[in-house]
């Protein structure tokens, strides 16, 4: 069956002290549109979330919200020899140049050398990024197999929903099939009343009579509308069975189908065939509202 765009999933993921946890939620679009929420620090992770995210949806705005978190606390080796240089040359400077204030604890912390490898703008090592991409993937991976599950139970439903209003279709198209041969009895009906109307009798030629009504008729056949229509309903349902990405092939096919109902509205002059032809329009309509939502 057909898959929704419609779907939510987590994942979460942990090792070496780092934990990871991913949200991933999903809707209409015409195109894949992914945004990835992530801290600045880690923007070196999005090209791998937005490969991931490829590999598994193909349409739909697709939001991924990725957190990271140390759950250990780091060891954290002091290097007191150099804090003490820096308190020493501060002490200096102020007496020397006469000056006044302290240097505070927060802003010795940040000076080079002072905690080896938390230096002010130092990134993770190559190591790390590595230890981060893993996480990070797996827990991506696992949101993503849960909005693709979500997205397949939506499909199910909708797909049942699409089918049962392109049966109603197909049963109009049968019933407007079955009038056709009515239509040519209105014409000659139709058309005997206007040339009565005319006031004076008049001889009528039945082969004259009979070549006009054909004629109206070879206008207004609707015959290879029907057809038409009854093979874009076929291509319908059976996409609407399969499962690959099939939302904007069956957009393409509802186009069509709206195309031949509004040339057979256009043609016909009987009544009950345009009733069953504007039906058909707002089955047509309801399908497509739906197909908008299909991957």
């Amino acid at each position: 069956m057909v898959r929704s765009m419609t779907g939510y999933g987590t994942g979460f993921s942990s090792a070496g002290g780092i934990a990871v946890s991913a949200e991933v939620r999903s809707g209409n679009h015409r195109y894949l549109d992914t945004h990835i929420r992530l801290g600045r620090e880690y923007a070196f992770l999005e090209p791998g979330i937005a490969l991931q995210v490829r590999k598994a949806l193909s349409r739909g705005r697709v939001d991924v919200s990725v957190a990271i978190q140390e759950t250990e606390i780091p060891t954290v080796s002091l290097n007191t020899q150099t804090a003490m240089g820096y308190v020493e040359a501060v002490g200096r400077l102020r007496d020397e140049l006469g000056l006044r204030g302290e240097l505070e604890l927060q802003t010795l912390l940040l000076l080079p050398g002072v905690l080896p490898g938390r230096e002010a703008g130092a990134g993770p090592t190559q190591a790390q990024k590595e230890v981060y991409a893993d996480l990070v993937r797996e827990a991506v991976d696992r949101a993503l197999a849960e909005v693709r599950a979500m997205r397949g139970r939506e499909g199910v439903a909708l797909g049942a929903e699409m089918l049962a209003y392109a049966a109603s279709v197909g049963a109009k198209a049968d019933e407007i099939r079955a009038g056709v041969p009515d239509e040519i009895n209105e014409y000659r009906r139709r058309l005997e009343e206007k040339l009565g109307d005319l006031g004076n009798p008049i001889q009528i030629d039945p082969q004259r009579l009979a070549m006009e009504v054909a004629l109206l008729a070879d206008k207004a056949d609707i015959t290879e509308e029907l057809t038409r229509l009854d093979s874009h309903l076929k291509q319908f349902a059976e996409l609407a069975r399969t499962e690959e990405e099939v939302g904007k092939k069956l957009d393409f096919l509802l186009q069509e189908m709206q195309r031949e109902v509004n040339t057979i509205l256009a043609k016909t002059g009987k009544l009950e065939t345009k009733r069953l032809g504007i039906e058909v329009k707002a089955d047509i309509e309801k399908l497509r509202e739906q197909v908008q939502n299909v991957e």
